[in-house]
């Protein structure tokens, strides 16, 4: 399969929001109301302490709580400073439903995050 660039329709697609270093765009156990398609930027996943993955640019994060509503699983923690494109449920329903590939997107990204989850424990 091709890899697929989402940064530009996920820019075009809602509300993109810049996040300085050090910052966090949301905490483990928090409500999961949307995901984000990183433009720039890199963001660590961490559960606990542990790095579980590092996202750059074309990556999404918060992807799991579109897909079952249940709370953050993970915190995302802004590595260097990032502008991330917000992608609520019903711009991911539509996309899962409408843009080529991006299904596979999803379950190739929530398939690496599953193994940096078992390594990291």
């Amino acid at each position: 399969m091709t890899e697929i660039d989402m940064r530009m329709f996920a820019k075009n697609a809602g509300v993109n929001i810049t996040y300085p270093a050090g910052s966090t765009v949301f905490n483990k156990g928090d409500p999961g109301s949307c995901m984000y398609v990183v433009q720039s930027g890199v963001i660590e996943m961490l559960i606990g302490n542990k790095v579980v993955e590092v996202c750059g640019p074309n990556e999404a994060i918060g992807f799991m709580s579109m897909i079952d509503e249940a709370p953050r699983s993970s915190t995302a923690q802004v590595r260097e400073a990032a502008e991330l494109s917000i992608i609520d449920p019903r711009k991911f329903r539509f996309m899962v439903d409408e843009v080529p590939n991006f299904a596979h997107y999803i379950m190739g990204a929530m398939a690496r995050r599953i193994r940096g989850m078992s390594n990291a424990m």
